[in-house]
């Protein structure tokens, strides 16, 4: 009997079109597998050996190689010479330079939002979403609010390098929260934060809206380094 890890790659390649494009085995690979990672269910440290992966995904070492390495160019896998693909367990420095850029991306995305006076209908659904969410069973659902908060700022900008910039570091932040889920007390304390990022944004003084972010991302590093083991 298959178990609930074991998705085809040709179950995926069903599900997933875009348009009129399917995707390739190693697209479909390497999407199940990400879902499987940022979902929390490999560990920081564990490795992804081929012969276990490729028997729960039925498909061949080549194509789980390549698609190990698509997520390795994502940040979302390390390759380990003679070793195979092992997920990164974030030490100090890597939370000080993941949340640094993302500040220093957003940031600009914030000074152009403050500009236009546009607030992302995106950013308000997943307030929401974090407001009806409880911690104790929708840890991974606060941390895909949290992505697509973020993701939506960037988005308004309406800058195209910008979403470029951001969608290389995306994955690293989700599975950065997704390994530390434990930061905040309790789901309204996240909806509160991220409420107020709105109303900084709603006032429309790129100063005050800029210093609303910049403590949320120094609160945010603070949490993370301190519930780094």
């Amino acid at each position: 009997m298959s178990s609930r890890r074991d998705i085809t790659v040709e179950q995926h390649e069903t599900d997933a079109l875009s348009g009129s494009h399917t995707l390739t085995a190693v697209e479909a690979l390497s999407s199940a597998v990400r879902k499987r990672i940022l979902s929390g269910e490999f560990r920081p440290g564990e490795f992804l050996r081929d012969a276990k992966m490729c028997e729960e995904h039925s498909t061949s070492r080549h194509t789980f190689r390549a698609a190990a390495q698509a997520l390795v160019n994502e940040g979302l896998l390390r390759q380990i010479p003679n070793r195979g693909f092992v997920l990164p367990d974030f030490g100090p420095d890597d939370i000080v330079d993941i949340t640094r850029m993302r500040g220093a991306i957003e940031g600009e995305a914030v000074r152009m939002i403050v500009f236009t006076g546009l607030i992302p209908q995106q950013a308000l659904d997943a307030v929401k979403v974090m407001r009806s969410s409880k911690l104790s069973s929708d840890k991974s659902t606060l941390v895909a609010a949290d992505r697509d908060f973020h993701r939506s700022i960037i988005d308004a900008s309406g800058s195209v390098r910008l979403r470029r910039m951001y969608a290389t570091l995306e994955s690293e932040i989700e599975l950065l929260l997704v390994q530390r889920q434990d930061f905040y007390s309790e789901p309204g304390e996240m909806a509160e934060e991220h409420e107020r990022l709105i109303n900084s944004l709603r006032n429309r003084h790129y100063e005050k809206a800029r210093a609303a972010f910049q403590e949320h991302w120094t609160d945010l590093q603070t949490k993370l380094l301190q519930h780094t083991p």
